[in-house]
């Protein structure tokens, strides 16, 4: 029960680390914050100024009288009373009004979109970078990208959104199938005629896609990004850089 937040960089995470504390204090909730070697072990230029991270307070969420912190006397069952009914719900408005769930690429004609976060979002980034596809040519042929950047709870309003009108959904994530879950919870009530294909560690047939051992890189999330693409859209640029992509990993094999 405790709302986790996952940073994709450096810069992330000095500005998720204010939003963590936000957070917190505004649902009473303890936040969790994913930390990878990536991150942690890496340096970067970053921005900070103090007022770089803008806090809002959701307008959204009725917040009770006596508030959600802990007081005395508490006991177990009215804590947890507490928590379910009105914490993790908090914890959601805050990260509704404070956008950190978001899209980063969109377009009018969307039929296929990514779902990703923390450092998953940056193999995908680069995937599409290593596949040409830049922001132009993804809102032509109709790809957008969802970052999450509250893993759990999933908040529903902006997936919901981001997953209108779209054919398939691909989630991105390292290890186990944690957003991946979530979204299929958030999307089985919708009518079947509009609720988009999601697909992940595995395809729709049951076949391993991207795995939950190991670790992954951008070069399979790139083939799998170019073979989802394939089956609405004919490129030659893509199969193009994947061949170069092929010889590369060649080349680096041997």
């Amino acid at each position: 029960m405790i709302p986790v937040l996952n940073p994709s960089g450096v810069q992330e995470f000095l500005d998720m680390g204010v939003h963590g504390w936000a957070l917190s204090r505004y649902s009473g909730c303890y936040t969790a914050f994913k930390v990878i070697a990536e991150t942690a072990d890496s340096s970067a230029s970053v921005y900070v100024d103090p007022g770089r991270v803008q806090i809002i307070l959701p307008t959204d969420f009725d917040m009770p009288a006596e508030g959600l912190n802990i007081r005395w006397p508490d006991d177990a069952l009215a804590q947890e009373e507490r928590l379910h009914r009105y914490k993790l719900y908090a914890a959601l408005a805050y990260a509704r009004a404070n956008n950190l769930n978001r899209a980063v690429i969109d377009g009018p004609k969307r039929r296929f979109g990514i779902v990703t976060a923390g450092k998953s979002y940056l193999d995908v980034m680069q995937a599409l970078e290593d596949l040409g596809i830049h922001e132009a040519y993804a809102r032509e042929i109709g790809l957008s990208v969802y970052k999450v950047g509250m893993t759990w709870p999933l908040e529903r309003e902006g997936i919901r959104r981001f997953a209108e009108g779209l054919e398939e959904v691909l989630v991105v994530e390292e290890k186990r199938a944690l957003i991946e879950n979530q979204l299929k919870e958030q999307l089985y009530n919708w009518r079947a005629d509009v609720r988009p294909r999601v697909i992940g560690k595995f395809d729709e047939a049951g076949a391993w896609m991207l795995p939950s051992k190991g670790e992954l890189t951008p070069g399979p999330v790139a083939r799998v990004i170019a073979a989802r693409i394939e089956r609405f859209h004919t490129s030659p640029r893509i199969a193009e850089r994947l061949r170069f992509l092929d010889i590369k990993d060649q080349a680096l094999a041997a």
